[in-house]
């Protein structure tokens, strides 16, 4: 018994050793961000043709891989950068067929089977393929948006002031408006919430972990495609059980193309919503959208650039607010009391306006009587936003390529929540996102796919440059009698960075009728905060 129970130990030990070895290649493997292309080459009689050679060549930029169909007639290209593609099939004694604009989709697998027709290989005939309706590859839901889509959508904000190309993704089915219930940015997919979902731009981490979303926007101009993935999606796809939405930058072609555009909306031209129909004119609105773009050849087939920038101004109507303070008389009453130090008389006076609402009451301070009034203050409301885009990709040879990309935001608004003008301070926001891929084919079964990725966030809320006499720093100061604090906003100052470094390395091999995939995805983040609430102290009267 001992002997069949140790033989039975060892058959167990070694079925689970094969299935981590089966099963770790999987779990490992990183974030695509490109597409598959697969297919059998049979003649007319159904018959597999072996080692028939397979061509895939980039419409817009001439790049070209090749590949040989295997014994049962098969072949496939992994790591299609996306686009459409020319796809040549030649064998001996066979015409060469030709497939014309196959489109590769992100993170999909397309299939293009071809019959051969008996004939010379210098006759080509042109055939056609249908793609199946379903990637069958993959238990997961894909949809992709294009080019033409995200710039035929209706004026849609990016940035601080919306959600820019993500709105698309509310046309996919299990995908709601999350009604701006909870935190995070984008829409609830699969019934989760916005926090769970998780955001790429050509695989390259672009997660805010601060509030939850994409950190840096991309211009909806210049967005290549868009595709949203759900449901089960495949292992290498983690971080968040709700959606993946991942971003890919256009590239430049063989063809120099540019374009200057604008999208503007303003209380001008926007009618009276219904709920503002006691109003006699529509608040203020006006939000513009300039940008323009250039692409094309450095060498042609083989360097490509583009870039794009985009200015976004948005100005909004305030809610006024309403404070209590002196009137002209009550000011004299002040400057004349004898209980009040004359530093604190000072600051009083250069910083607290007076009055310019009716009369309110009278209080006593330091022993003398104050009239007071309402103070109506109307603090600015704007958001200007630039946006900058680009792209690099460098075909090194036909078994290296090179994709480069840097994005680079800027948002700068105003911090209005002091209660007094002159405290009011500048809110800028700045972020940065460089995504690197280098992809290396090995021979027609190995490739290698490898990236380095690195996002920035940097957000300052700072204090004015006022200073309070004998003080390191301005105080808050809070006058109960008037509903008035003096001072800079009462949580300032602070400072967030984000800093997220990636490294991803996969690697495709081909084995038979088997498909190995390999990978490494490994992320750091450092993030120092300075955030003390009310650190420069309260004094209350």
């Amino acid at each position: 018994m001992q002997r069949s129970t140790g033989k039975l130990s060892g058959t167990l030990r070694t079925l689970l050793a094969l299935a981590l070895i089966t099963i770790l290649p999987v779990l490992t493997h990183g974030q695509s961000v490109s597409g598959d292309l697969i297919g059998t080459i049979a003649d007319q009689q159904g018959a597999v043709i072996p080692n028939a050679k397979v061509s895939a060549t980039n419409v817009e930029t001439g790049v070209t891989a090749t590949t040989t169909t295997n014994s049962a007639g098969s072949y496939r290209f992994p790591n299609l950068l996306v686009g459409k593609y020319d796809i040549n099939v030649a064998a001996p004694n066979f015409k060469t067929a030709s497939l014309k604009a196959f489109l590769i989709e992100l993170n999909k697998t397309a299939t293009a089977n071809v019959v051969l027709t008996p004939g010379e290989v210098s006759t080509v005939v042109e055939v056609t393929a249908e793609a199946p309706v379903l990637d069958t590859s993959t238990p997961q839901l894909q949809n992709t948006y294009e080019i033409r889509q995200m710039q035929n959508m209706p004026l849609a904000a990016v940035g601080a002031t919306g959600s820019g190309v993500l709105n698309l993704s509310l046309l996919n089915a299990g995908v709601a408006s999350s009604g701006g219930l909870g935190a995070g940015t984008g829409p609830s997919v699969s019934g989760q919430r916005p926090r769970n979902n998780n955001f790429s731009i050509e695989g390259v981490d672009n997660n805010n972990r601060t509030v939850t979303g994409p950190l840096v926007a991309v211009p909806n101009d210049a967005v290549e495609n868009l595709t949203v993935l759900q449901n089960q999606f495949s292992p290498e796809f983690g971080h968040s059980t709700g959606a993946q939405f991942n971003t890919v930058v256009i590239s430049g072609t063989n063809k120099f193309n540019g374009r200057v555009y604008e999208y503007f909306q303003n209380r001008n031209l926007n009618a009276v919503d219904v709920r503002n129909s006691s109003l006699k004119e529509n608040p203020r609105y006006d939000f513009n959208r300039l940008g323009g773009q250039l692409g094309g050849p450095i060498i042609k087939n083989k360097l490509f650039f583009f870039s794009n920038y985009e200015y976004n101004p948005l100005g909004q109507a305030s809610n006024p607010g309403a404070l209590t303070a002196p009137t002209a008389a009550g000011m004299a009453a002040i400057n004349s009391a004898s209980g009040l130090s004359a530093t604190n008389k000072a600051v009083f006076m250069k910083y607290v306006p007076v009055a310019n609402g009716p009369f309110v009451q009278n209080i006593t301070v330091a022993g003398v009587t104050v009239p007071v009034g309402e103070l109506n203050i109307t603090s600015p409301s704007y958001v200007n936003t630039y946006f900058s885009t680009n792209s690099v990709d460098y075909n090194l040879s036909p078994s290296d390529q090179i994709r480069g990309r840097y994005l680079y935001d800027k948002s700068d608004s105003i911090n209005n929540a002091a209660d007094l003008a002159p405290f009011y301070t500048p809110f800028p926001n700045r972020f940065h996102l460089i995504a690197v891929n280098e992809y290396h084919t090995f021979s027609s079964t190995l490739q290698n796919e490898f990236r380095f990725g690195f996002n920035r966030f940097a957000q300052l809320l700072p204090v004015g440059p006022q200073s309070y006499p004998g003080l390191d720093a301005f105080p808050n100061i809070e006058l109960d009698e008037l509903g008035i604090n003096i001072g800079p906003d009462l949580n300032a100052p602070q400072r967030t960075i984000q800093n997220t470094y990636q490294l991803v390395d996969n690697v495709s091999w081909t084995k038979g009728a088997h498909q190995w995939k390999f990978g490494y995805d490994g992320r750091r983040v450092i993030s120092p905060q300075q955030f003390t609430q009310r650190s420069r102290g309260d004094y209350e009267y």
